[in-house]
């Protein structure tokens, strides 16, 4: 009877060692999803937040949600000063309307030919429909989200288009 046990006992362990692996992979891919599950929704919400301050005209607001690479190309007091003008007095327009599309992650996006790559982004349609003395009119824009200290922050593409692409080249 002891050699029944001692030919049971090695199986015993291996299929306890597959259990504890099964257990340790399992419990890692939920901890690790923690992190990446719902990215795409906290950085839809940035960018709506983001516009929904520019549709109060609290430009400052929304300059406060751009990335740094943002915050560089704009100072805060010339932004707000610009944009403001742009909308009320070029557009002839206090609000808008604005339809955001869904998101899609696109890895080692640049902001600029030659910029260092940004890992991950996620890329969104943004529509802005203005309704002016000039008439109705739309203006689509793509705009990216990157995770810096902490939080989603907004993008813009300056790469150079060429003649029949409307799409930013990843």
């Amino acid at each position: 009877m002891s050699g029944r046990r001692r030919g049971g006992l090695p199986g015993m362990k291996l299929l306890l060692g597959l259990v504890i692996v099964l257990v340790v992979w399992l419990g890692w891919r939920n901890f690790s999803g923690l992190f990446q599950s719902g990215d795409d929704e906290q950085a839809q919400a940035a960018v709506e937040q983001f516009y929904s301050f520019e549709q109060q005209g609290d430009y400052g607001s929304a300059w406060e949600l751009f990335h740094p690479e943002m915050q560089q190309r704009f100072k805060k007091a010339e932004y707000i000063q610009n944009r403001a003008h742009i909308m009320m007095q070029d557009f002839g327009v206090n609000t808008f309307d604005v339809h955001i599309g869904s998101p899609s992650r696109v890895a080692d996006w640049k902001m600029t030919e030659g910029a260092a790559p940004i890992s991950v982004v996620y890329e969104f349609d943004v529509e802005e429909l203005f309704h002016s003395q000039y008439g109705n009119f739309t203006i689509v824009q793509p705009c990216y989200a990157a995770y810096d200290s902490g939080k989603w922050k907004l993008l813009w593409s300056y790469e150079q288009l060429h003649a029949g692409n409307t799409q930013n080249a990843h």
